[in-house]
């Protein structure tokens, strides 16, 4: 079972969390790329989750991999990703009412004044064979970020309390669709990138038609009929013209 909470700031934002330490070990095995998980630092918490909604994350993909958010083998990817890229699509609030969650979600933080949590990407968790249950570490330390001092705050506690849901949840199964989502999600932007592509080479060369002289030019067509049957290109008919235009 996975215990499910609705952020009172933006209900898109998903929070969820093991039942037990033993249930945080599945999760560790089924969270998205776009899952941002918290912990009370130094302290035995709860793991928290926050998923992204797919708009948000989709801003996030363009710094990690612009300019159209695609992986490719030129850019640093998501482990780029700073606390600023994640501050700039996730409300302060909602990182507020993480950290009020986890706290109240540890046994010895939730009677502290205060503590500290960790956050950091989902995909930067790190998890090995010899580990305890429950216990992870991380691939890169300069993703991992701070909240400091978080003090209990009971009205935010009781609101995400509120709205708390367990649910029986086929992870693996969640975790495929979201996979496949993401393939066809690549597939409709490749594709819709190469006929832009096309068409913006369309346009160039049609511009280039326009602005060449070659069209601007035409012997066959400047002729004295053209000009009238009495013209004859005289210095005095060339500067009546001239006056005549000016």
């Amino acid at each position: 079972m996975v215990f499910y909470y609705t952020c009172a700031e933006d209900p898109r934002y998903v929070i969820y969390m093991g039942k037990d330490k033993f249930e945080n070990e599945i999760l560790l095995e089924h969270g998205f790329p776009e899952d941002l998980w918290f912990h009370v630092d130094k302290l035995s918490s709860a793991h928290v989750y926050l998923r992204i909604p797919m708009e948000e994350w989709r801003q996030l993909m363009v710094i990690a991999y612009p300019p159209h958010g695609i992986p490719n083998k030129s850019h640093g990817g998501i482990k780029t990703l700073t606390e600023a890229d994640y501050r700039s699509v996730v409300p302060e609030q909602i990182i507020k009412e993480m950290c009020i969650l986890v706290k109240g979600n540890s046994i010895e933080g939730s009677k502290a004044n205060n503590v500290d949590v960790i956050w950091t990407p989902f995909i930067n968790i790190k998890k090995e064979l010899d580990m305890a249950t429950g216990s992870v570490s991380y691939h890169r330390k300069e993703q991992c970020w701070f909240e400091k001092h978080v003090e209990k705050e009971t009205p935010i506690l009781k609101a995400l309390e509120k709205t708390k849901q367990e649910r029986q949840v086929d992870l693996r199964s969640e975790k495929e669709a979201r996979e496949k989502s993401e393939i066809e999600y690549r597939k409709k932007l490749i594709s819709k990138m190469k006929a832009d592509e096309k068409q913006e080479e369309k346009a160039l060369i049609q511009h280039k038609q326009e602005m060449s002289y070659d069209r601007l030019y035409d012997p066959e067509k400047l002729t004295s009929n053209d000009l009238g049957e009495n013209y004859k290109g005289t210095v005095e008919e060339c500067k009546a013209m001239e006056e005549d235009f000016m």
